[in-house]
C-alpha cells in the first residue's frame, strides 16, 4: 500500500483496526493460559507470574526489534529504493534469530537464580523452570514472528497478523488441555504445555506471516548476497531498534516502581492494582493499532521526504485516538466498580479499584499525545527520544514524585494514583511540544 499519498483519516483507521483486533486476540490468548493455569493449580498461576520479568525481557526484544525494522523498511519503501527495503529486512531477520538465540541461551542459565531471588522454592521453583525452559528454547519464533511481520506492517498489510491472531487464539483453546492433561498417547505436561503450546503458535505465525511478506514486491528483490553481513545495515538496525528495546524495559521498570509503592498499603491495594491494570490494558488497546497504522504513515512518508504528511498524520491519529478515549473514559468512569467486580468479591479492592479507574481515566487522553509520539519518533528515526522520556516517566519521576507524596501529603493511596496522573500531563506537555518543534524544523529545512 502507497501510504506517502491518500486520505490520512481514512489509512489510519484500515490499518489500525485489524491491528486493534488482533491485539484483543492476543490479550484474549493470555486469559486462556491464566485460564489453564488455574486449572493446574495456585503454584502454576504464581509460577507464571514470576516469569513474567523474564518472559518480559524477550518480549521487549521482539517488539524494538519489530518497530525499528518495520521503520527501516517503510523508509525505504517511501524514498521508493525497493532494494535497500528488501536488503535491511533480510538483515534484520537475521540479526533478530542471532540474538533470540543467545537471548534463549541466555534465559536458560540465568532463570532459576532470578527466580530463588524472588523467593521461588520447591514445587513452585520447578514449575517456574518447567514454564520458562519450553520459552527459552522457542524464542527464536517467539521473537520472529514479529520481526518477520514488520514488512507487513511496513507496507500497511495489517490484517494477515490479525488473521493469524485470531487463529492462534483458538489454536490455544485447544491446545492448553490437550498439552496440559494429556489425551489418549500424549502425555500431561502441566505447566509445561501452556508454554509448549505458545511456541507452537509462534511456530505458525512465523511460517504464516513469512509465506505472505515474501509475496510481496519488495521481496522479489532478494538476492543472495543480501545475506551477507552488512555494517551499516546493522548500525542502522541497532540505532533503530535498541532505544525501543530499551523503552519497554523501562515500562517492566515502572511497574514495579509503583507496584512497590501501592504494596506499602496493603494486600488489597496490590490486588485493586492488578484487577485494575488488566481493565487498563482493554480500555487502551485501540490505541495500539492506531500506534501501528501511524508508524507505517509516518516510515513511507518521512522516506519520501513528504514531511508535511508526518504532521498531519501526527494530528490525525491523536484527533482520532482522542474521540477512542472518549468512549473509554465514559467506561472507566460510570463502570469502574462493575468491571472491578468481575475479577473479585472483595469489597475493599473493589472501592480501591473503582478509584483508581476513576483518576486514570483522565490520564487515557494523555496516553494517547505519549504514545502516538512514540510512533513518531520511530518513523523519523530518532527513537532515543522516546526512551529518554520513557526513563523520565517510568523511572525517575515516579520514584521522586510518589516518595514525596507519601512523605508530605496524608492523602493515602489516593495520592500515588494523583501522582501518576500528574507524571502523565507533565510527560505528554513536554512531549507533544518538543515533538511539534522536531516536526516543524524538518519541514522548515525542506524549504
Amino acid at each position: 500500500m502507497n501510504l506517502t499519498q491518500g486520505d490520512i483519516k481514512s489509512q489510519l483507521i484500515k490499518i489500525a483496526v485489524p491491528a486493534g483486533v488482533g491485539m484483543l486476540f492476543h490479550t484474549f490468548y493470555n486469559i486462556t493460559d491464566t485460564f489453564y493455569a488455574g486449572l493446574i493449580g495456585s503454584e502454576a498461576i504464581a509460577a507464571m507470574a514470576i516469569t513474567f520479568p523474564v518472559f518480559f525481557i524477550l518480549l521487549a526484544l521482539a517488539i524494538g526489534f519489530s518497530q525499528g525494522t518495520t521503520a527501516l523498511v517503510s523508509n525505504y519503501i517511501g524514498a521508493k529504493d525497493k532494494k535497500n527495503a528488501c536488503e535491511i529486512y533480510i538483515q534484520a531477520l537475521i540479526y533478530s534469530l542471532f540474538f533470540s538465540i543467545v537471548t534463549g541461551l541466555l534465559i536458560l542459565n540465568i532463570s532459576e537464580s532470578i527466580f530463588q531471588f524472588f523467593g521461588a522454592e520447591g514445587t513452585f521453583l520447578k514449575k517456574a523452570m518447567e514454564y520458562i525452559d519450553v520459552i527459552a528454547i522457542g524464542s527464536p519464533f517467539m521473537l520472529l514472528s514479529l520481526v518477520v511481520n514488520s514488512m507487513l506492517n511496513a507496507i500497511g498489510d495489517t490484517k494477515k497478523n490479525r488473521n493469524v491472531m485470531v487463529l492462534g487464539f483458538f489454536l490455544n483453546i485447544g491446545l492448553n488441555p490437550l498439552l496440559c492433561f494429556g489425551f489418549l498417547f500424549i502425555p500431561g505436561l502441566g505447566i509445561a504445555g501452556i508454554a509448549l503450546s505458545t511456541v507452537i503458535v509462534q511456530i505458525i505465525a512465523t511460517s504464516y506471516l513469512f509465506f505472505h511478506a515474501i509475496k510481496t514486491d519488495i521481496l522479489k528483490n532478494f538476492s543472495i548476497s543480501m545475506i551477507r553481513f552488512n555494517i551499516k545495515h546493522f548500525k542502522n538496525f541497532i540505532a533503530q531498534s535498541l532505544p525501543t528495546c530499551v523503552s519497554y524495559l523501562m515500562i517492566a521498570f515502572g511497574f514495579f516502581v509503583i507496584t512497590k509503592f501501592v504494596t506499602s498499603y496493603g494486600s488489597s491495594a496490590a490486588a485493586a492494582f492488578g484487577i485494575a491494570c488488566r481493565i487498563e490494558e482493554l480500555i487502551l488497546l485501540p490505541t495500539i493499532g492506531l500506534n501501528t497504522a501511524l508508524l507505517s504513515i509516518v516510515g513511507q512518508s518521512y522516506g519520501a521526504k513528504q514531511f508535511f504528511r508526518v504532521r498531519r498524520a501526527y494530528m490525525k491519529a491523536i484527533g482520532i485516538g482522542l474521540i477512542m478515549m472518549s468512549v473509554g473514559f465514559l467506561v472507566l468512569v460510570f463502570l469502574g466498580e462493575f468491571l472491578s467486580s468481575l475479577f473479585t468479591k472483595d469489597l475493599e479492592v473493589i472501592a480501591i479499584s473503582k478509584e483508581y479507574l476513576f483518576i486514570f481515566a483522565f490520564s487515557t487522553f494523555f496516553f494517547v499525545i505519549i504514545h502516538m509520539s512514540g510512533s513518531i519518533f520511530q518513523g523519523i528515526k530518532k527513537p532515543i527520544y522516546t526512551t529518554l522520556y520513557a526513563l523520565v516517566r517510568l523511572g525517575i519521576l515516579p520514584i521522586v514524585v510518589l516518595y514525596l507524596i507519601e512523605r508530605y501529603l496524608d492523602i493515602g493511596i489516593t495520592g500515588i494514583w494523583l501522582g501518576f496522573l500528574g507524571i502523565n500531563i507533565f510527560i505528554a506537555i513536554a512531549i507533544f511540544s518538543h515533538l511539534k518543534k522536531i516536526l516543524l524544523n524538518i519541514e522548515k529545512s525542506l524549504n
